[in-house]
Order: structure tokens, then sequence, then C-alpha cells
């Protein structure tokens, strides 16, 4: 009988341990707005400071606790001659994962955009440090 009641409790405390980490809020992504995003599908712009690197049209296949991934377009400025005088070249199926979750005081924030892509036949990552806090 005492095992009958240890296993009714042992599956009680799962089930309470299971609902907990579903109902915890999960990670967004902040824009460089400061608006946080969840499976953002529009244009998303990864480099705040100069707009030299972007995802859009993405599909994610999971969004997590701990990392968020999927398929997208993505965006770079190749700097060809020069940054100014470049513009984005677009890699279609190129693979985003998210990472490098971060508790602030607006919430939980990815903090770490890592992007595979085709680079003239070779495969190149990217990775992107989106901002984890507003910015001023």
């Amino acid at each position: 009988m005492r095992r009958l009641w240890y296993s009714v409790g042992l599956l009680g405390l799962m089930l309470v341990v299971s609902a907990a980490s579903a109902a915890a809020p999960l990670p967004r992504l902040l824009s460089c707005s400061g608006k946080p995003l969840l499976r953002p599908t529009g244009l998303v712009v990864l480099s705040c400071a100069d707009a030299n690197s972007e995802i859009r049209g993405t599909h994610w296949a999971s969004w997590g606790h701990s990392r968020a991934e999927g398929t997208t377009t993505f965006g770079l400025n190749l700097c060809t001659p020069t940054c100014a005088a470049s513009t984005i070249t677009l890699f279609r199926h190129s693979k985003i994962r998210l990472a490098g979750v971060t508790k602030t005081k607006q919430g939980l924030r990815f903090s770490r955009a890592i992007v595979t892509y085709r680079l003239r036949g070779e495969t190149t990552t990217f990775t992107a440090y989106p901002p984890t806090t507003p910015m001023p």
C-alpha cells in the first residue's frame, strides 16, 4: 500500500512540475524598437546600430524555453566594395537559431541569433547579439 501512495505522490509531483514549466513564459526576441517578439514572421533587423543584417519570412519549427529554431530569408550587407556603397543581399532557406536566454526586468530575452546560410557555395555562420533591454 505504501508503494501505491508513493507512486501516486510521485505522479502528482510530475504533473505539477510539468504544468508549471508549460505555463512559464517563453523568451522573446527584442526588436530594435524595443518590442518583444514571439515567433516573428516579418522583417526583423538583427544589427540595430547599422541595420546590416536582418531576417524575414521566418518559419519557426520550434520556440522553447531555451532556444528557438526555424528557416528564414537572411539579409546581410556584404560591404562590397564598402558598407555604405553596398545593399542587403538575401539568402533564402537559411537556418536560424535563437539562444542565450537572459532574464531581464521586462522578462526573458534571447541574447544570440545564429544564422547559417550559403555564400558562394560554402556554409557560413553569422552570429548577431540583439538587444536584451530596450535601447535608450
